[in-house]
């Protein structure tokens, strides 16, 4: 990883509203100062196997 990010973390949520809730959860959380969210609405390759 490199670039402006200090983490990264991949979530999985069962809907947007859940999703909403816990980037509130982190965005209060104690150091952070701002977030920045990318949503995945598909996925066109599969590169796990």
């Amino acid at each position: 990883m490199s670039g402006k990010f200090d983490y990264v973390a991949w979530l999985r949520a069962a809907s947007p509203d859940w999703l909403n809730d816990l980037l509130d959860e982190i965005g209060v959380l104690e150091g952070v100062e701002r977030t920045t969210t990318s949503i995945i609405l598909a996925r066109k390759i599969d590169r796990t196997g």
